[in-house]
Protein backbone atom coordinates (compact mmCIF):
# COMPACT_ATOMS: atom_id res chain seq x y z
CA UNK A 1 0.00 0.00 0.00
CA UNK A 2 3.00 1.94 -0.13
CA UNK A 3 2.90 2.56 -4.00
CA UNK A 4 0.07 4.82 -3.90
CA UNK A 5 1.27 7.06 -1.18
CA UNK A 6 5.03 7.30 -2.35
CA UNK A 7 3.14 8.28 -5.79
CA UNK A 8 1.44 11.30 -4.31
CA UNK A 9 3.88 12.39 -2.69
CA UNK A 10 6.07 12.00 -5.40
CA UNK A 11 3.48 14.56 -7.53
CA UNK A 12 3.17 16.86 -4.32
CA UNK A 13 6.94 17.24 -4.54
CA UNK A 14 7.36 17.67 -8.18
CA UNK A 15 4.92 20.07 -8.28
CA UNK A 16 6.41 22.49 -5.91
CA UNK A 17 9.91 22.06 -7.44
CA UNK A 18 8.66 23.38 -10.54
CA UNK A 19 6.88 26.01 -9.22
CA UNK A 20 10.05 27.22 -7.72
CA UNK A 21 12.23 26.44 -11.36
CA UNK A 22 9.61 28.72 -13.02
CA UNK A 23 9.59 31.33 -10.39
CA UNK A 24 13.12 31.43 -10.88
CA UNK A 25 13.30 31.29 -14.31
CA UNK A 26 10.72 34.09 -14.39
CA UNK A 27 12.94 36.14 -12.10
CA UNK A 28 16.54 35.49 -14.08
CA UNK A 29 14.53 36.63 -17.04
CA UNK A 30 15.44 33.58 -19.08
CA UNK A 31 13.23 30.85 -19.20
CA UNK A 32 14.73 29.26 -22.15
CA UNK A 33 17.93 29.40 -21.52
CA UNK A 34 18.15 25.65 -19.44
CA UNK A 35 18.28 23.05 -21.99
CA UNK A 36 19.28 20.24 -19.41
CA UNK A 37 17.25 21.38 -16.49
CA UNK A 38 14.37 19.03 -17.48
CA UNK A 39 15.76 15.25 -16.69
CA UNK A 40 14.75 12.70 -19.05
CA UNK A 41 10.80 11.86 -18.54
Amino acid sequence: MGKQYNKVEKRKRRNAYLKRKKTAAKAKGKAKSAPAAAPAA
